[in-house]
C-alpha cells in the first residue's frame, strides 16, 4: 500500500429487516439515519431495547439479524492517476456486499480475515460507497450439533450468540488503499537462519483485451529490508525479476544473519521486513510484514520449538468480550487476554472454532504465546459443497494474512467436526496444508477424530471427567491418589497428544459481576439466579457460595494439569477453561470472569505454582495419613524452563495450621535436560510426633527458584472403638418423643430412603447441568462453618477438601428448606435450582437436640478414618453443644416426611 484514505467516522444508515433495499435500489442514495464506524448496530443501540432473558447465554440489549446498509462519500485526491484502489476492511460480520458510484463491486464473507474488493482506478473527486451487510447470512458454520438439543443452535464461535453474538457492523479499519501495482502476498519461511520467501505480484491494467503494462523495456526489482530487533543496522536484499504477466511469483532463499535472535515463548523476538517493488526506479507497491525466526515441529509424540521439547499449558478463547460482543482489534485488548493469561502461567491460546483478528497475532508474537488457530466452524462435513470449499477459502486467508506470526503455530479446520464425509474431507486437508507450508503443524477437527497424517491430535479421553461420565468420573469414583496419569491414551498414538476442553468444572457465579456488564450484553441469567436465591432466602450466601465452590474449583483444576504434567510423553493440556463461559447453558468454569479479571478465591501467583514451565510433583497413593503410620510418594519435576535446571535441591517443609514447620529435608538432584518428567526420588513422612486429626502442608519448592508446589496432608487417630453416637435413621413418634424428653439423636437416613433431589458427587458440576441435560454431580462442593465448636476436633476449611470425599461419597444432601436447621455444613446447589442442601444440622427439639447427617458415620469405619474423625469430633461436640433454634416437633416431622422416599 502506496496511499490510503480513511473511512472511520460517520456513515449514513439503515436497517432492512424485510429484506427491500437492493429492490428498491437503497444503493443509489444516502440514508436518513446515521451511524459511527467502526462500530455495531448492537453498539449504536439502532434497535429498541429488548427484554428477553434467558439462562443459556448473555443478552442482547439491542439485538439485530438481517441486512443493513451503510453509505459514505469519500474523496480521492489529484495525482493518483496511475493508483488502483481496493476497498478495505477489517472485521465485518456477515455477508458484505458493496456497491461503488452506484455499480455493485461485488460481495464477500469471511468470518477470519479483512474484507478487501479491487475498485480499480478512481478519478480524482468524491465518491459514493454503500455496503450492505447480512449478519442473517452464512454458510453453515455451526451446525454440528444442531440437530442433538433444542438448546444447541448454532454454535461455532465465530458467529452465535453463545460468545462473541451475531453483530452486524465493521469493528476494525475502514479504509481505500491505493497502490500502483499489488505485493498480493509475502510468506517468510524463516524456520531457522536459512529463510525463505515466496513473493506474489498482481499487475493491473484497465484494458481488458490489449493491456499496456507489458510494453516496452522494464526494470522490476524488490528491495528487501529487513529490521532485527536490538541491531542497529538493517540487512538490504536486492532482487531484480521479470515481470511479463499479470501474476508474478518471486522465490527467494536467503541467510539471516546468526547474531538475529530466535523467537521462542521465552523471548519473544519479533523481526521485521519491508519489501517495495520498484519499477524502472518507481515505487510500485509497498509491503511490511512481521516474522519470527523459529521451528515448531513434531518428534514423534512431542512437540518442539527451536529444537527443544514444549508442554502447552493452554486454555480456550472463545470469543467473549461482553462489553462489545465482538473481539478487539487493537492490541490493549489482546494485551489483556494474553497478560491475564501468563500471568496464571499459560503458554498456549486455542480459538474454539474462530480465528481471532491481526492485534491477537500482533501481541501473540510480542508476548510468547503459541496459538492454535481453527477455521470458523463447528460443522458438518462432507455434505454442503459450498461450505466444504468456504472452509478451505477460510484456511488459504488465515495463512496469508497471519502466516507471518511466529506465534501461529497449530492450525486445524475446526471444533469437534461431524458428518459421513468428516474423514476424506480432514484427511484432503492435511495432506494440502503439510505439503504447502511447514510453518505450522496440522489436525484435522479438535476433540476428534484421530487421524493419520496428523502432525498432532487433541482428545478429550485423557481428563479426569469425560462428557456424560458423570459419579464414574475418576474424582468422583475413589479418592484422589497422584498415581494416574493417562499413558494409557498417549501411547495408543504415535503423534503428539493434547488434551481436549480438560476440566470444565464449575464454580458458582459471582453475581457481584453484574455491575460490570455496562455493554451491549447484560448477564440476565445472572439477574434469574440472584432473583431466584433471594426468593429462596440465601442470597445473603451469594459470597460464600463462589467463594467456597471456587476454592473446589481451584483443587480440581490442579489435579488436571499435574495429571497431564506428570504423564510421560504428554504433549499438552487446553483448559475450558481459564475464562468463564457464558454461553451453553451458563458455563461458569473459570478462575477469571468473563472479563478476563482475576476472582477473588486464586490468584495467579496461586495458579501458577501448579501451571509453570517447572514444576514438582508427587505420586502418592493417599493424602490420608494414620496414627502410627508413614506418608511415602515420589517426588517428579516436570522441567520445561529453555535451559537445563543446575544442580541443586528440592526443599520440602511439613507446616502446620499455624505456619510452624514440623518436619523438612532437601532431596538433591544433579543437572536436569529440560523437556522432560524427572523422577528426583521418595519421600517419606512418619506420623510420628504430628497431631491426629489435623491438617498440615506440603510444600516443595526448587531452591533458589520462584517454582513451588503444595498438597494438604491430613493425620486421622487410629482404629480404636467408634465414639457412642445415639443414631436413628428416621424420625417417627418414637424419636420425637424421645426429643421432647431432653435426649440428643442424631438422624442418619440412608440415601435410598430420602426422594431424590441434588446428586451429590465431590467435585463440583461439570460444565452445567442445563447444558448437560443434569448430568451429575449437581452440586459445587460444601460449605463448612468452621466457626462452630465441632471442627475443633476436626481439621477443615470451609469449603471442601479432598479428605471429605470419604463423608460424601455416594450421599444425597438434606433439603431443608424452610426449617430453620442451624447448618453446620452446607452443600452448594446448581445455581439452576438453589436448593437449600445440608450434609450436617442441628436444632432444639423440646428438651432435646437433633443432628440431621447426610453423612455415614457408622459403616466399615475401621476402613474409613476420616468418618471415624468425623463421628468421634461431632460425640465430643454433644458433650457440651452450643446454643441451637428451637424447632417445633410438629414440623421437624412434616420435614422428615416431605423428603422421605
Amino acid at each position: 500500500m502506496l496511499f490510503s484514505i480513511p473511512l472511520e467516522g460517520q456513515w449514513s444508515f439503515a436497517l432492512d429487516p424485510d429484506n427491500k433495499g437492493e429492490a428498491e435500489q437503497w444503493f443509489k442514495s444516502p440514508f436518513n439515519d446515521t451511524i459511527s464506524l467502526p462500530g455495531s448496530v448492537d453498539e449504536a443501540e439502532k434497535t429498541p431495547f429488548s427484554t428477553a432473558r434467558t439462562m443459556a447465554h448473555l443478552s442482547r440489549r439491542h439485538p439485530y439479524v438481517g441486512k443493513a446498509w451503510y453509505a459514505r462519500t469519500f474523496q480521492v485526491p489529484e495525482g493518483l492517476d496511475d493508483h488502483f484502489f481496493h476497498i478495505a476492511l477489517e472485521r465485518p460480520h456477515g455477508e458484505v456486499n458493496i456497491w461503488l458510484d452506484g455499480y455493485k463491486l461485488g460481495r464477500d464473507e469471511s468470518l477470519s480475515t479483512a474484507v478487501r474488493m479491487l475498485a480499480g482506478k478512481l478519478a480524482a473527486g468524491s465518491h459514493s460507497l454503500v455496503m450492505m451487510i447480512d449478519n442473517g447470512r452464512f454458510e453453515a458454520v455451526g451446525d454440528a450439533i444442531i440437530r442433538d438439543h433444542a438448546l444447541m443452535g448454532d454454535v461455532a464461535h465465530s458467529k452465535t450468540e453463545h460468545t462473541q453474538t451475531n453483530w452486524n457492523g465493521v469493528v476494525g479499519y475502514l479504509r481505500i488503499e491505493g497502490s500502483r501495482a499489488q505485493i498480493a502476498r509475502i510468506d517468510v519461511d524463516a524456520r531457522s537462519y536459512k529463510a525463505h520467501l515466496d513473493i506474489e505480484l498482481d499487475v493491473f491494467d484497465q484494458d481488458n483485451r490489449w493491456p499496456t503494462w507489458w510494453h516496452g523495456e522494464h526494470h522490476n526489482e524488490l528491495v528487501l529490508t529487513f529490521r532485527f530487533e536490538g541491531q542497529a543496522e538493517p540487512m538490504e536484499v536486492y532482487h531484480s525479476l521479470v515481470v511479463d504477466s499479470g501474476f508474478t511469483r518471486a522465490s527467494l532463499d536467503l541467510d539471516l544473519p546468526e547474531t538475529a535472535r530466535l523467537w521462542d515463548e521465552f523471548d519473544p523476538v519479533v523481526h521485521r521486513l519491508a519489501v517495495e517493488w520498484r519499477r524502472d526506479g518507481e515505487i510500485q507497491d509497498r509491503y511490511e510484514t512481521t516474522f519470527g525466526i523459529r521451528d515448531f515441529s513434531r518428534d514423534g509424540r512431542h512437540l518442539t520449538l527451536n529444537g527443544r521439547r514444549v508442554f502447552l499449558r493452554g486454555t480456550l478463547e472463545c470469543a467473549i468480550f461482553p462489553l462489545t460482543g465482538y473481539p478487539p482489534t487493537n492490541h490493549a485488548g489482546w494485551e489483556k487476554v494474553f497478560g491475564t493469561a501468563k500471568a496464571y502461567g499459560l503458554n498456549h491460546i486455542r480459538y474454539h472454532s474462530w480465528c481471532p483478528p491481526k492485534a491477537a497475532f500482533e501481541v501473540a508474537d510480542r508476548l510468547g504465546l503459541l496459538l492454535h488457530v481453527e477455521t470458523p466452524v463447528w460443522p458438518v462435513l462432507g455434505a454442503d459443497p459450498a461450505l466444504d470449499r468456504y472452509i478451505h477459502t477460510e484456511a488459504e486467508r488465515i495463512v496469508r494474512d497471519y502466516g507471518n506470526h511466529p506465534s501461529f503455530v497449530m492450525l486445524c479446520v475446526g471444533n469437534e467436526v461431524n458428518g459421513t464425509g468428516t474423514h476424506s474431507f480432514l484427511e484432503r486437508f492435511l495432506d494440502k496444508w503439510q505439503a504447502k507450508d511447514s510453518r505450522r503443524l496440522y489436525t484435522g477437527g479438535s476433540g476428534w477424530p484421530t487421524l493419520k497424517r496428523a502432525d498432532y491430535i487433541s482428545k478429550p479421553e485423557p481428563r479426569n471427567q469425560r462428557w456424560m461420565e458423570g459419579l464414574n468420573g475418576r474424582l468422583n469414583a475413589r479418592p484422589l491418589e497422584t498415581i494416574t496419569d493417562w499413558s494409557e491414551w498417549i501411547q495408543s498414538v504415535p503423534m503428539p497428544l493434547v488434551s481436549h476442553e480438560i476440566g470444565q468444572w464449575c464454580v458458582y457465579p459471582n453475581l457481584e459481576e453484574l455491575k460490570k456488564y455496562t455493554g451491549v450484553l447484560e448477564a440476565r441469567n445472572f439477574e434469574m439466579i440472584q432473583e431466584d436465591l433471594e426468593a429462596k432466602g440465601l442470597g445473603h450466601l451469594a459470597r460464600e457460595l463462589m467463594m467456597a465452590s471456587g476454592a473446589l474449583q481451584t483443587q480440581l483444576y490442579k489435579e488436571e494439569v499435574e495429571a497431564a504434567l506428570r504423564t510421560p510423553d504428554m504433549a499438552g493440556v487446553q483448559l475450558l477453561g481459564l475464562q468463564d463461559f457464558s454461553g451453553q447453558g451458563t458455563a461458569i468454569v473459570g478462575v477469571v470472569d468473563a472479563f478476563w479479571d482475576e476472582k477473588p478465591y486464586v490468584t495467579p501467583a496461586q495458579f501458577r505454582e501448579f501451571c509453570a514451565p517447572v514444576v514438582p510433583l508427587l505420586r502418592a497413593e493417599s493424602f490420608i495419613l494414620v496414627e502410627g503410620g508413614s506418608f511415602t510418594t515420589a517426588v517428579q519435576l516436570a522441567q520445561f524452563d529453555p535451559k537445563p535446571l543446575a544442580a541443586g535441591g528440592v526443599h520440602w517443609q511439613l507446616i502446620d495450621d499455624n505456619g510452624a514447620t514440623t518436619k523438612e529435608g532437601t532431596i538433591s538432584f544433579s543437572e536436569l535436560p529440560t523437556g522432560e518428567v524427572h523422577d528426583l526420588g521418595t519421600l517419606r513422612i512418619d506420623a510420628d510426633g504430628l497431631e491426629a486429626p489435623a491438617r498440615y502442608e506440603l510444600v516443595l519448592e526448587v531452591e533458589g527458584t520462584d517454582y513451588r508446589n503444595r498438597w494438604s496432608l491430613w493425620t486421622m487417630p487410629a482404629a480404636r472403638p467408634p465414639a457412642k453416637l445415639p443414631v436413628i435413621s428416621m424420625l417417627d413418634a418414637s424419636a420425637l418423643a424421645r426429643l421432647e424428653a431432653g435426649e440428643t439423636l442424631v438422624l442418619m437416613p440412608a440415601p435410598n430412603d430420602l426422594k431424590p433431589n441434588a446428586v451429590l458427587g465431590h467435585t463440583a458440576a461439570f460444565w452445567n447441568t442445563l447444558w448437560t441435560d443434569g448430568q451429575a454431580p449437581h452440586t459445587l462442593g460444601l460449605i463448612n462453618d468452621t466457626s462452630h465448636p465441632l471442627f475443633q476436633n476436626f481439621p477443615s476449611d470451609t469449603h471442601t477438601d479432598w479428605h471429605w470425599f470419604e463423608l460424601s461419597f455416594h450421599r444425597r444432601a438434606l433439603e431443608v428448606a424452610g426449617t430453620g436447621f442451624r447448618p453446620i455444613v452446607r452443600v452448594v446447589d446448581d445455581w439452576n435450582e438453589n436448593r437449600d442442601l445440608l450434609l450436617l444440622g442441628e436444632a432444639q427439639i423440646g428438651k432435646g437436640r437433633l443432628i440431621i447427617s447426610a453423612m455415614d458415620l457408622e459403616a466399615d469405619l475401621v476402613s474409613r478414618p476420616v468418618a471415624r474423625a468425623m463421628r468421634q469430633a461431632l460425640a465430643a461436640y454433644l458433650e457440651n453443644p452450643a446454643p441451637a433454634p428451637e424447632l417445633d416437633p410438629q414440623s421437624v416431622q412434616s420435614w422428615f416426611e416431605r423428603i422421605s422416599a
